[in-house]
């Protein structure tokens, strides 16, 4: 568990990961733990029913009863990756894995234990934990609670020795507090801001102290945004804006269902490692009305997308800016004070004291003194640098999130998909995400009720420092959507987040759907506009290009509905939902390749090669399904294309009076450009022969399991999407793969949900695409993997027949 290092794990592959393999569908043994009754006058007591795949359908009588018997099976399934999780939090890494080595964090970058270890120190205190517990309802105190003592109960009951491999006689292995848990719940709420920069904050140190004979320091010339754009800093602030961490979300209302019932999609694209992993479960809290089956986030003791009964739901991740870095002017004679307003501000030091064990393995102290503003702590790299006169802070408006969990309990209680955006608009606490749903009745909702920070339109324009004050933040802002505002000034303050009455949303009986752009377009024909532009900034938005997977979506509404998709019928099903989805259809290469290919195969310039490859293109069905020969050239041409965005590819241009259709075409001026990216291919070792040109997603898109190779479907640009490592086994041999143990480096479809609802109730199906457990040893670690690889779907049983009727259900009694 200690060190991730995913190249390490990825060099032993061996070749076989070429070959598809199929595995049983067969679900592994139930579990075997004994039925107990409940002590008289426990404090804690549940039932955990087990249906096929693991998955725990937790009831009690309260959120006491269900934090514990979720805990407790939590636990059982993720006690070595969760383990590991409280020792992050703790600020404890290089005290348990040493002080040189680092942790692949969940947007790819590599986090030195140190500086991770000095970032948690600071910000996730006991003082944070005990905010959130204060402003928490009692249900929410009751569910953690119980969480933390059923998480508790399965380490007392387990002895050290007999743990999973990989923490098995740990030291680090510690029974979790309550304010482990509310930490945990500050952390996922920022999974969209400071997350991204724990190397950032955790390493922000001021320049050297300057003695006077060195005179009066000269101020700082800011850098061109080139230099910016290619720090660290931004590439994880786009990682955020351009949905490293993605989703898909349809609501399907009862114009377009053959039904007449309301049916959700679900797919959110998430690592398949560390925090962000979701987790399967059922809550059932017969005192209190909650009732959901869904799943949730590692550490998180409900279900964040789900169904019950009447309505079910799910999410994508937002365009909002959730924080803002803020530009700060620097006292001359003091790096650690600002001038606002005229006046030197005093930044707050704290000193911060961590254990480092070295490679003898004796434990020492190392100090590091951070700094925080009234905005936010400090932060750096070398080009958002703390220089003499000029340096950076972040300002994250889910710092001061303490409803999550409050939230998520009254999203749970919605009986219908207005009850639902009645609830979401309470709180207005889900921290980074939109929300698609459908109810029973057929009605649907699009709803953007995420937290956004609180800056006002004429704050974007005056605050943010541009051209004028010789600054390249105007630019970076619109070319990327990231904002850096000026923190010289009370009047470019902000505090708090976007209230809900600023906030999009649409109700509608046909369809809505997002797939990460901003909430402009949920709808055919129907555009949402005028909402703050701190919701939607840069290419994001209103009004400007949508992505190839809001395109698709859009597309196979149009075309189900037109009988023009090649199924029978023109409304949905979720059978014919799961066909189309299943195809993972590519909409901008079935828009600009054809103009293309013709003009390869037409060319006296292109070499034999590329015309051979041209002519794979011509014949690609255009998606990236399992066996489709050209979708992984065209990946790798697409990518080298820069995704096709520019809109000097295209030749009819975008026109946000027609955003499905526009842009297409290729435009004959970028064709040599293209042609010449092609011919690079095809010269490299990857594409320089006929065979490996016509390599299929089945053939590369692997992950290595002990009984062999499973091929992963989806593409990472599709709307069925999934992406991996590339890496290159041998000369000309690449594959896209993770690490067989842990799944680091995967990122894509994780939990996917079908939900609709017949006479008896909901009917679901479903699939948590790299199983329920995170111990590569358990029978759950690969289960359901295999499913996905052959393109099936699990049942998600939720009514009491459903669930008593599952082929390997078991119960068990758990009290404290």
């Amino acid at each position: 568990m200690k060190q991730h290092s995913v190249s390490r794990f990825l060099r032993l592959i061996p070749l076989a990961v070429l070959a598809a393999c199929s595995g049983s569908s067969d679900d592994a043994p139930a579990p075997t733990t004994p039925t107990t009754p409940p002590i008289s006058g426990s404090t804690y007591v549940a039932s955990i029913r087990y249906t096929s795949h693991n998955v725990p359908h937790i009831k009690a009588a309260n959120f006491k009863g269900a934090g514990y018997g979720y805990g407790y099976a939590f636990a059982k399934d993720n006690i070595c990756l969760y383990a590991e999780e409280l020792v992050t939090l703790h600020g404890e890494r290089s005290k348990h894995f040493g002080g040189t080595g680092g942790y692949l964090g969940q947007l790819g970058d590599t986090f030195p234990n140190v500086d991770s270890d000095f970032f948690y120190k600071l910000l996730f205190t006991p003082a944070l934990a005990a905010k959130i517990k204060a402003a928490s309802s009692q249900d929410a105190q009751d569910l953690t609670s119980g969480f933390v003592a059923g998480y508790n109960r399965y380490l007392k009951e387990t002895p050290a020795a007999s743990l999973p491999a990989s923490c098995r006689n740990a030291a680090w292995v510690q029974p979790m507090t309550e304010d482990d848990a509310y930490l945990r719940f500050a952390q996922a709420a920022m999974a969209g801001s400071s997350m991204a920069f724990i190397k950032a904050i955790g390493s922000a140190q001021p320049p050297a102290a300057r003695t006077a004979a060195l005179g009066k320091p000269g101020k700082e010339r800011l850098l061109a945004a080139a230099s910016y754009t290619n720090s660290s800093i931004f590439r994880n602030m786009q990682a955020l804006h351009e949905h490293t961490i993605g989703s898909n979300g349809f609501g399907l209302g009862k114009e377009v269902t053959q039904s007449g019932k309301g049916m959700v999609f679900g797919n959110p694209h998430f690592p398949w490692w560390g925090a962000l992993r979701l987790n399967q479960l059922h809550l059932t809290v017969t005192g209190k009305g909650y009732d959901v089956m869904g799943a949730t986030l590692l550490g998180v003791p409900l279900p964040l997308i789900g169904f019950n009964d009447k309505v079910a739901w799910t999410h994508t991740f937002s365009t909002d800016n959730r924080f803002t870095l803020r530009y700060l002017a620097l006292d001359p004679s003091n790096p650690t004070r600002y001038i606002k307003d005229g006046k030197a501000v005093a930044m707050t030091a704290v000193p911060l004291t961590i254990s480092v064990k070295g490679a003898d393995g004796a434990v020492t102290q190392l100090s590091r003194t951070l700094y925080t503003t009234e905005y936010g702590p400090m932060l750096m790299d070398s080009s958002f640098a703390w220089g003499s006169s000029s340096a950076f802070a972040i300002q994250d408006a889910n710092l001061g999130n303490y409803k999550l969990i409050d939230q998520v309990i009254l999203n749970g209680k919605a009986t219908s998909v207005d009850s639902l955006r009645e609830a979401a608009a309470t709180f207005t606490a889900m921290p980074w995400v939109n929300t698609m749903a459908a109810d029973r009745a057929g009605d649907t909702l699009y709803a953007n009720y995420s937290v956004a920070a609180n800056v006002l339109d004429a704050q974007l324009a005056a605050c943010v420092p541009g051209k004028a004050q010789g600054a390249p933040f105007q630019d970076i802002m619109a070319s990327t959507g990231v904002v850096v505002m000026a923190g010289t000034t009370a009047a470019c303050d902000w505090a708090g987040a976007v209230p809900a009455a600023q906030r999009p949303w649409i109700k509608r009986s046909d369809y809505i759907l997002n797939a990460n752009d901003s909430h402009w377009w949920p709808t055919v024909g129907q555009y949402l506009a005028g909402y703050p532009k701190i919701i939607a900034t840069g290419p994001n938005a209103e009004g400007l290009p949508q992505n190839n997977r809001t395109r698709t979506g859009h597309a196979m509404v149009r075309d189900r509905l037109a009988s023009a998709d090649g199924l029978a019928g023109n409304r949905f099903t979720m059978a014919n939902l799961q066909q189309l989805y299943l195809q993972a259809r590519f909409f901008k290469a079935q828009k600009w390749l054809p103009d293309f290919t013709a003009a390869c195969l037409a060319s006296s310039s292109a070499s034999a090669a590329a015309k051979d490859a041209c002519s794979v293109l011509a014949a690609w069905d255009k998606t990236h399904a399992p066996n489709s020969q050209g979708a992984i050239l065209f990946y790798e041409l697409y990518a080298g294309l820069g995704e096709l965005n520019a809109a000097s590819w295209w030749s009819v241009p975008y026109d946000p009076a027609d955003p499905l259709e526009t842009p297409r075409g290729a435009a004959a001026s970028s064709v040599p450009a293209a042609l010449a990216k092609l011919e690079s291919l095809v010269a490299g070792s990857q594409f320089d022969t006929a065979a490996k040109r016509r390599t299929t997603p089945a053939q590369v898109q692997t992950v290595s399991r002990p009984d062999g190779a499973l091929p992963i479907p989806g593409g990472r640009y599709t709307f069925m999407n999934w992406r991996g490592v590339r890496n290159e086994l041998y000369p000309g041999i690449v594959v896209y793969t993770a690490d067989s143990k842990t799944n680091a480096g995967a990122y894509g479809n994780s939990y996917i949900q079908f939900v609709t609802w017949d006479e008896a109730g909901p009917v679901a199906e479903g699939i948590l695409t790299y199983s329920q457990s995170s111990d590569p040893d358990s029978p759950y670690f690969n289960d359901q993997t295999k499913l996905y690889a052959k393109g099936q779907w699990a049942k998600l049983p939720y009514t009491e027949a459903q669930i008593t009727a599952d082929p390997n259900y078991k119960v068990i009694e758990v009290s404290e």
